[in-house]
């Protein structure tokens, strides 16, 4: 009995990190009378592929289906590198815009999401 408990507690123990990193990543902004909400199925994004979801609302909080939507995900500048900077058009699937970034390297990235004339830039990690 106790020997099967201790394995049931290692494994938890094992698994808790594995768990904890597969998290996702949500969060919200203002883009000038917008609201974007990005979301990020694993977190922190791997290298490759990310799918990332978008969803804009309005002040009342109704759903924007019929917004100009744009995503631009980059790498802030450092000292000898080579600027990474990539825009993607999301996809609009019921009342979410829908995207995959595609991440070539670890380290801190910015999304930034356009909804017309109006912004929000969010700061995220690559592992």
């Amino acid at each position: 009995m106790f020997r099967k408990l201790g394995i049931v507690v290692l494994l938890l123990a094992v698994m808790s990190p594995v768990l904890a990193w597969a998290k996702g990543y949500e969060a919200k902004k203002a883009a000038g009378k917008y609201e974007v909400t990005l979301k990020v199925g694993s977190y922190p994004l791997v290298k490759g592929n990310n799918s990332v979801t978008v969803i804009v609302t309005d002040k009342a909080g109704k759903a924007v289906t019929n917004a100009a939507v744009s995503v631009r995900y980059f790498m802030p500048p450092m000292p000898g590198m080579a600027p990474m900077e990539y825009t993607a058009k999301p996809v609009l699937k019921g009342s979410e815009y829908n995207m995959s970034a595609d991440i070539p390297m670890e380290g801190g990235w910015k999304i930034e999401v356009t909804v017309g004339d109006s912004s929000a830039t969010f700061n995220v990690d690559a592992r």
